[in-house]
């Protein structure tokens, strides 16, 4: 099996973790996928983190 290594960005997983519409199913198989093997940013990390702090929603900050 072949590997894809795949880059996240803070849209895919703002978009996963809402779930609610055709774009966060999208975006949940791509999470669920068993053959992509995934990297990211510290800014991403950053931008999500400052995000769910701006608008108050504390279930989505993280540390």
């Amino acid at each position: 099996m072949t590997i894809i290594l795949t880059y996240l960005d803070s849209g895919v997983l703002i978009a996963a973790a809402r779930g609610t519409d055709i774009v966060s199913l999208k975006a949940t198989s791509i999470l669920d996928s068993k053959e992509r093997q995934f990297c990211s940013s510290p800014f991403v990390r950053l931008e999500i983190l400052t995000k769910a702090k701006y608008h108050k929603q504390q279930d989505e900050v993280w540390c």
